[in-house]
């Protein structure tokens, strides 16, 4: 059989089996198409960890802390990761702004302690605005930034602050979404003060007086116009100081002022332990100075 020939009884079948609806001539033509396929390229992610560490209520003997925050790209492509800080909407960014923070990267969690030293790389703000954390990481690689925190006497009392440290991984014109973790910062109410009790001695001097039960007899106090001190040390076995006019110093200015009375430290200087407070008055008297209690 030639080749015009069998292309001939070719067609001649192909016709046959399509006009009489042949289960042959329906596989040949649903064998028939094109296929598709797919692959992943890859993904950017990311995750914050640590954050929760850094929840934390000041008092006076607290008022900084140390913690690491390790920062971890998820994803399957290498990429920078970078952070900004945020306060929660309804907490005090007044706490926030007073809380200063300079951190800086470390090998590792463990490198990150109150005694470690700021290296190099750092970046320093407040808890309110800090400058980002970045790193560039090798897919599903961390690093670990450490974070020494502060608060600042201008810090406000009973007040809490929720920051938020956001991170984010980019792999050329990829970037993950945002991760977030928060943590809490918390002041004490403002210590009410004690008032001194204070006795008039007709112009010539006072005595101001305070409660020394909770202490022991022994301990040492002084009065405080402001940071100058008044008057003589007492102990808690008289616990009284007489103040005359010649006792506050020129520096101390004139006119009502407050006096507050402080436990002394073993030196001699003043704690920030607080045993009371009250008001005294210079005013002039016989031609002569004389002080008096309250305004």
């Amino acid at each position: 059989m030639n080749r015009r020939l069998r292309l001939i009884v070719a067609v001649l079948l192909t016709a046959v089996f399509v006009g009489g609806g042949s289960s042959a001539a329906w596989a040949l033509w649903s064998a028939s198409g094109t296929t598709t396929a797919s692959t992943t390229i890859g993904r950017v992610a990311a995750s914050v960890t640590g954050t929760s560490a850094l929840t934390t209520t000041f008092s006076p003997t607290v008022t900084t802390m140390t913690k690491p925050i390790t920062l971890t790209n998820t994803g399957t492509l290498a990429g920078t990761a970078s952070t900004t800080v945020s306060v929660v909407s309804g907490s005090s960014t007044a706490l926030a702004k007073a809380v200063s923070v300079t951190a800086w990267p470390v090998a590792s969690t463990t490198a990150c302690t109150t005694s470690t030293a700021v290296g190099s790389g750092s970046v320093t703000g407040t808890w309110a605005s800090l400058p980002s954390m970045t790193a560039k990481t090798a897919a599903g690689a961390s690093a670990v930034w450490c974070t020494r925190s502060t608060l600042q006497t201008s810090a406000p009392a009973a007040a809490t602050a929720k920051v938020n440290v956001n991170l984010t991984v980019t792999s050329g014109t990829w970037t993950s979404g945002v991760v977030a973790g928060g943590f809490t910062l918390t002041t004490p109410a403002a210590a009410t003060t004690a008032t001194l009790v204070c006795t008039d001695h007709g112009g010539w001097y006072v005595e101001v007086r305070w409660d020394s039960a909770s202490r022991p007899m022994d301990t040492v106090y002084g009065a405080f116009v402001g940071t100058t001190a008044i008057g003589q040390k007492a102990q808690g076995y008289s616990g009284f100081i007489t103040i005359a006019p010649t006792d506050i110093p020129a520096s101390a200015g004139t006119g009502t002022m407050t006096v507050t009375v402080k436990v002394l430290d073993s030196a001699g200087n003043p704690t920030t332990t607080v045993a009371g407070g009250g008001k005294v008055t210079i005013f002039t008297q016989n031609n002569g100075s004389a002080i008096r209690c309250g305004a």
